[in-house]
């Protein structure tokens, strides 16, 4: 039995091992220069607009092994209700493996190799909660809010690109384990200001792990989807 409501896939680790995702903004800082406008008004009225959202599709790949976290890629859609679709590309015991993912109904579906199995979705949130992500209180609308130092830089086509360091609180809903401070490059839409893409630095820790960088694409927005238990 299925849930109608805009189709995704999300980013989402698996029964093992799992991390996301995802995407970032930033929140206070820099003035308008001539068209531009301001960062304190524009992150706000970012943070408004993700906050409104029921679904978005969301893309996320590195270009390391993300300073020992294990994400790779995540392909998903999910909603702000907690449902979630899409494959995950994580590193276990030194091996890239696909994951796939079905959240719905308060159960985390994964599939590693062969059939199916499933969690109580309270297990799987120590790898990674979905619902998470469009939540106002602790996904891309807290991120958008709780980041420092944003300055608008310039004009992207339809979008605004901006400069900001981000609160790990806010980037745990997209990177479990991620440290605090990362800075960060986002792209916030002209016409209505949802956030589009973002690149993530993430340090190396110094703990044996590769700097890099997360890139996150958010599309679909309020798309309709039709997620059911596999």
């Amino acid at each position: 039995m299925g849930t109608t409501i805009p189709r995704m896939r999300l980013p989402f680790a698996a029964a093992a091992a799992a991390a996301v995702l995802l995407a970032a903004a930033g929140c206070t800082g820099g003035d308008g220069d001539g068209d531009l406008p301001a960062a304190g008004e524009l992150l706000p009225a970012a943070a408004d607009e993700m906050a409104q959202l029921e679904t978005v599709t969301v893309r996320i790949e590195t270009d390391t092994d993300l300073a020992g976290l294990p994400l790779r890629e995540v392909d998903g859609v999910i909603t702000r209700a907690g449902a979630a679709e899409g494959t995950a590309r994580v590193e276990q015991f030194g091996q890239l493996v696909e994951v796939g993912f079905v959240v719905l109904d308060g159960t985390f579906h994964y599939q590693l190799f062969g059939g199916w199995q499933q969690l109580p979705l309270a297990d799987a949130t120590e790898f990674y909660d979905p619902s998470a992500i469009l939540d106002s209180d602790r996904g891309l609308p807290q991120l958008l809010r709780t980041a420092t130092g944003a300055t608008v830089v310039g004009r992207d086509g339809d979008t605004y690109e901006v400069t900001a360091t981000l609160a790990a609180g806010g980037v745990a809903a997209l990177l479990p384990g991620a440290p605090d401070g990362l800075p960060a490059t986002l792209w916030i839409g002209v016409d209505r200001p949802l956030l589009h893409r973002a690149q993530i630095e993430v340090p190396d820790g110094g703990s044996g792990g590769e700097a890099g960088t997360v890139s996150v694409e958010l599309s679909g927005f309020d798309q309709p989807v039709d997620i059911s238990a596999p």
